[in-house]
């Protein structure tokens, strides 16, 4: 059954799991934080629905995609492009299911902000704790069951995850169904959630509280600074960004966490799974005011995708633009990253290391040289904003 699928080839979408009839598979977490299928052959009846949903197994591609249309966008109200990771184009999309009666199935962080899962959720409050970047794997058990019952009571859905999770979601649905508009987002490879789980354990050690809120791609200081923000319940906050992270830079630069899947992703095609892609629109020239604020880029990639673009085109500014123009800024969309070759070293180290000097000595960085880089990048980012 489907734990016969090598681990190269499993993303862990966890599709198999919503559609086995006999409740016979569960999953066991290695020791780099990541969870793969196991089957209880007790309970297994052999009916092989778990295989022929899965989309690593039998490939997936989207009958309905095009040739993408493509836009620089942003959320025209301020406030809400300034707590998006991006140009604050989700929560555009996902209010706009909710103004029709439909509900939002999304990303959202646990009560202690150190793993995340999906969620669906019906009201603006519940929009809130969807939006922003969760850079770690997110747990989508339960959520396609959810997703179809909604389907079949009538009400449209927004699903909004990794491309992966999309196929996962659209080999359980079936694509093109009535009601769904699945948003994928551009992706650079999913990480670990036990990785986080460390990074955030040692913040909290280093602080001597724990944290009550945290934001990836935080905006404070402008949306190219990929910072890092984070309050704990003492009342002290963390900010660190783009060269000072460790998380950050442990990704980015170090590939050390990432899902050994993502590093040969089956969705880095031209023609994409979902009906919408989002992601940062990196490398476009722009205002320093709009650099400030973020700016996404949106595939519109198929016709359901066009048409749900132009219903929301009066709340985002919608500026054309080539896929080769997105490409430039986000070689992820063709490639995948690869597996750092310190990865097997953090995953050795990291069980009995703290996180942030682990990240550091991998990176081969020391206390002066971040300084150092630190104070030249506030010092460009100044002149770069007169």
């Amino acid at each position: 059954m489907i734990d016969i699928i090598a681990k190269m080839e499993c993303t862990g979408c966890k599709a198999c799991k919503d559609v086995c009839p006999a409740g016979a598979i569960s999953y066991t977490t290695d020791r780099e934080g990541f969870w793969y299928p196991k089957v209880d052959g007790a309970k297994c009846i052999r009916c092989q629905k778990c295989i022929h949903i899965c989309p690593s197994l039998v490939g997936y591609t989207n009958p309905g995609a095009k040739e993408p249309k493509v836009y620089a966008a942003w959320a025209l109200e301020d406030g809400i492009r300034l707590k998006g990771t991006s140009g604050g184009v989700f929560y555009i999309l996902a209010r706009e299911m909710l103004r029709q009666g439909g509900v939002v199935a999304a990303c959202k962080y646990t009560a202690d902000y150190k793993a995340a899962y999906h969620d669906v959720g019906s009201t603006r409050k519940d929009l809130e704790g969807f939006v922003g970047s969760k850079y770690f794997q997110s747990d989508t058990e339960g959520v396609y069951k959810k997703v179809g019952e909604f389907l079949e009571g009538g009400r449209g859905v927004l699903f909004c995850g990794a491309p992966c999770q999309v196929a996962g979601l659209n080999q359980y649905i079936g694509a093109g169904a009535t009601g769904l508009l699945t948003v994928d987002f551009i992706c650079r490879g999913v990480n670990s959630p036990m990785a986080f789980r460390r990074y955030v354990d040692g913040c909290e050690r280093k602080y001597k509280s724990k944290v009550k809120v945290v934001r990836l791609k935080d905006k404070r200081k402008g949306w190219t600074r990929l910072g890092t923000y984070m309050e704990f319940e003492n009342g002290k906050s963390y900010y660190r960004d783009r060269v000072t992270d460790p998380w950050v830079n442990g990704f980015i630069r170090g590939d050390l966490f990432m899902r050994p899947c993502c590093s040969q992703c089956k969705y880095k095609e031209r023609l994409r799974v979902a009906d919408i892609s989002i992601g940062d629109f990196w490398g476009l020239r722009s205002t320093p005011e709009n650099l400030y604020k973020g700016i996404s880029a949106i595939l519109a990639n198929t016709d359901k995708g066009i048409a749900y673009i132009q219903a929301v085109k009066g709340e985002v500014a919608l500026v054309p633009h080539t896929y080769e123009e997105v490409l430039k800024g986000n070689g992820c969309l063709r490639s995948p990253a690869p597996m750092g070759k310190h990865r097997d070293a953090f995953f050795e180290g990291v069980g009995h290391s703290e996180f942030e000097p682990l990240v550091w000595k991998l990176l081969g960085e020391t206390k002066r040289r971040l300084f150092i880089k630190e104070l030249a990048y506030s010092i460009r980012a100044i002149i770069k904003r007169r």
